[in-house]
């Protein structure tokens, strides 16, 4: 995870210090809806919550870059909906994104597509008890790639202050379990709300943003 932490730092400070025309961060918060897809039967779609934060860049032709750093609850209700399994993620998302409209427009519906990568910190059943086995034994793998796609609208509130919300669709690549015999994924729809601050200091007459 450490590696990946760095990993998403140098590409983060690559896109700050080669173009500076429209970089951003902030807080996000939101609601994920999970449920598992493959070898499973009688589950059910689960809520959970999804906080964290996030980097935009974009640029005047409309392409843009986002990274975030999210704690996501995934899972699904099991057994008639009497029981859970709350798989706790840290997830790191980075996506490319491409912004509608004109660069400088109040209102820019966005697209965006990109992986996910997904550490599992907990696995808890609905009454708190870990559910993850021992040391030796896990019940569920520690890692999880994915992929995430969606759709947004980033509205501006005032000058350099963003309103950013999103609805998205995240689908696991790899079994989320250590069970060979059976092939059980993630996936779930997510809808979140964020708010950005300029990175640097905004230059209205270029709409750059400058850090020195």
């Amino acid at each position: 995870m450490k590696n990946c932490i760095i990993l998403l730092a140098v590409v983060l400070i690559s896109f700050t210090a080669s173009a500076q025309e429209n970089v951003s961060i902030g807080p996000m918060a939101g609601v994920s809806i999970a449920n598992f897809r493959g070898d499973v039967s009688n589950t059910n779609w689960k809520p959970g919550l999804t906080v964290g934060g996030f980097y935009n860049y974009s640029s005047k032709t409309g392409f843009g870059f986002s990274g975030q750093l999210l704690f996501t609850q995934l899972g699904a209700q099991t057994d008639n909906k009497t029981n859970e399994i709350n798989l706790n993620y840290i997830q790191l998302p980075l996506f490319a994104t491409f912004f509608f409209g004109k660069f400088g427009d109040r209102v820019r519906p966005k697209i965006f597509l990109g992986p996910n990568l997904n550490f599992l910190i907990s696995e808890k059943d609905k009454a708190g008890n870990d559910i993850g086995g021992t040391a030796d034994n896990r019940v569920y793998n520690p890692f999880d790639l994915g992929v995430t796609f969606g759709a947004g609208i980033n509205y501006r509130l005032v000058e350099k202050i963003w309103l950013n919300f999103d609805a998205r669709y995240g689908a696991g690549l790899l079994d989320v379990t250590k069970n060979s015999a059976t092939n059980v994924k993630n996936h779930n729809w997510g809808i979140n709300l964020g708010l950005s601050f300029p990175l640097g200091t905004y230059d209205k007459n270029s709409g750059r943003l400058r850090t020195r």
